[in-house]
């Protein structure tokens, strides 16, 4: 019996379930249980064996995404990433790279603009970047007299987005894998070539996640012009009426500038390392089939290398570089004694946990619905085709994943959801790479736009911990702004993307339209 509607079912039970439970883990189990329940339906089996025979499968789907060798890396790339980040903050790292920002602020405008730059610095994780650069802003923007929903909203509104942007981060692995789930079951279909690892796809589809590049734009130009407008404008008056308010936050002063490089270096390093050994590997790659096809000539573009270059052995060697580096400063510099490095280390990997097993569970739903399960892209390539615009399915992608994160209030639940449905959804429709890194992208910036309005998000609450903002007037306040990001990214860029308007001259409009928002609707403090 062919699965037909069933093979998408498993998919739209994990989405209705994380709206309703707001557990993610919880939904993409019963999604799986379903998923596997449903191949042994189909073949003939009673009820009750079915289900039997589903929860047997349950454990074999899981066990065979932890002993995948490229998915062991991205596990592994994502606990030592996690490691450095615990590491350097104990370390007085990243607070030292914080403090370094803070030197050069002097006026309510520098003070916003070095919160930015703070933001934007701590690149490598979301949650470090809440906790880290508000706790750390905090006694600035009481001193300056810039509103603490001011200061919550410039700490969410670039961590997340900034993290998704990055090509290396906490976020950049789990990315990558959910990517390269749904490019796997297009390659095993002939409809891209076997070159395109994750990596590659990832790194090509960065400019289409036009959420994530006109909030960091947007929140630029209400620091650096000062206009406000809706709460937040009411906020900054009462926050320009005020005293300054003494600090209760931990002392901001722990991190010595000079520590900031315990910060950097690892950073650079971990960025560096990763583009080397991908680069070199890209050109390994590409040598070897012009070897193997010395009539053809081989294209050496820096797409063409990063598209065929061991992106997961990238990330592997980089993250392991880069959390022994970070060690190794630590205890040179007696910033922490071997103990407290490797209890931060391991604190580290544990926040990591939460995360890494919404992916595993994400990885296995995939595997049961896709290639070699219930054959869902089979199904959608004939029940899609012609129906919906392609135009239009990044734009209507975009809003299904906001909402999705805004009821669940998790970036991370959403793209372990939709990633790999989305992709197969975009690779049957059409083979336009533009639709699959605009589809790819709606996803990821959906999930950040949904993150910013919801009340329950992860980094909505860690912001406003970190500021010691009001939780509900910050996100009061980050609504509004939030929503007009959305907007322009669908006006300047999904929909006009989609009908043939080159994608830089969509980033422009963009970047244009967010300045002209925040210039017509915005109003300086008189």
């Amino acid at each position: 019996m062919e699965a037909g509607f069933f093979s998408i079912l498993p998919a739209l039970v994990a989405i209705v379930l994380a709206f309703w439970t707001r557990n993610v883990l919880v939904s993409l189990g019963v999604a799986l249980l379903l998923g596997c329940f449903t191949i042994a339906w189909l073949d003939g089996h009673t009820w009750f064996s079915a289900l039997i025979w589903g929860v047997g499968e349950m454990g074999h789907k899981f066990w065979d995404s932890v002993t995948d060798p490229d998915k062991q890396k991205v596990t592994l790339f994502s606990l030592l990433v996690g490691a450095t980040v615990g590491i350097m903050a104990v370390s007085g790292g990243t607070r030292g790279l914080v403090n370094w920002l803070t030197r050069y602020a002097r006026t309510r405008r520098s003070g916003m603009l070095a919160t930015w730059a703070a933001g934007l610095a701590v690149f490598f994780d979301d949650y470090a970047n809440c906790m880290i650069v508000g706790s750390g802003m905090r006694p600035l923007a009481d001193k300056l007299k810039f509103s603490r929903e001011k200061l919550a909203y410039i700490v969410d509104s670039t961590a997340a987005p900034i993290a998704s942007l990055a090509l290396i981060s906490t976020w950049a692995g789990y990315e990558v894998s959910l990517m390269d789930q749904g490019i796997q079951d297009a390659v095993s279909k002939g409809v891209l070539e076997e070159g395109m690892d994750g990596y590659g796809f990832f790194v090509a589809g960065v400019g289409y996640r036009f959420y994530c590049i006109f909030t960091i734009f947007f929140v630029f130009m209400i620091a650096n012009t000062g206009r406000d407008f809706g709460p937040m404008l009411e906020a900054e008056k009462r926050a320009q009426a005020l005293d300054p308010v003494a600090d209760d936050s931990e002392d901001s002063s722990g991190g010595g500038v000079w520590k900031a490089w315990l910060a950097v270096l690892p950073m650079l390093t971990l960025i560096g390392m990763a583009f080397g050994y991908l680069y070199w590997s890209g050109v390994q790659a590409l040598d070897a089939q012009a070897l193997a096809k010395p009539d053809e000539t081989i294209s050496y573009g820096l797409m063409d290398i990063f598209g065929v270059g061991d992106g997961y052995q990238a990330m592997f060697l980089a993250s392991v570089a880069s959390v022994s580096l970070a060690a190794l400063l630590a205890l040179a510099t007696k910033s922490s004694g071997l103990t407290q490095t490797l209890a931060a280390g391991l604190e580290g990997m544990g926040k990591m946990v939460g995360a890494l097993l919404v992916l595993i569970l994400a990885w296995s739903l995939a595997g049961t619905i896709g290639e070699g399960g219930l054959e869902a892209g089979d199904y959608l390539e004939q029940a899609l085709s012609g129906k919906i615009p392609v135009w239009l399915f990044p734009t209507l992608v975009f809003v299904v994943s906001a909402f999705t994160a805004f009821a669940t209030g998790t970036s991370f639940g959403t793209m372990g959801i939709l990633v790999p449905t989305v992709l197969l959804m975009s690779f049957s429709m059409s083979t336009d790479p533009a639709l699959h890194y605009a589809a790819s992208g709606a996803v990821l910036s959906g999930a950040c736009l949904g993150d910013h309005c919801s009340p329950i998000s992860d980094t909505t609450v860690l912001s406003s911990l970190g500021t010691g903002c009001d939780h509900i007037e910050h996100v009061r306040t980050q609504l509004p702004y939030a929503l007009a990001c959305g907007l322009i990214s669908i006006l300047m860029g999904s929909l006009p993307v989609m009908l043939g308007v080159p994608i830089w001259l969509c980033l422009l409009a963009g970047l244009v339209a967010c300045w002209g928002v925040v210039r017509v609707a915005g109003k300086k403090l008189a």
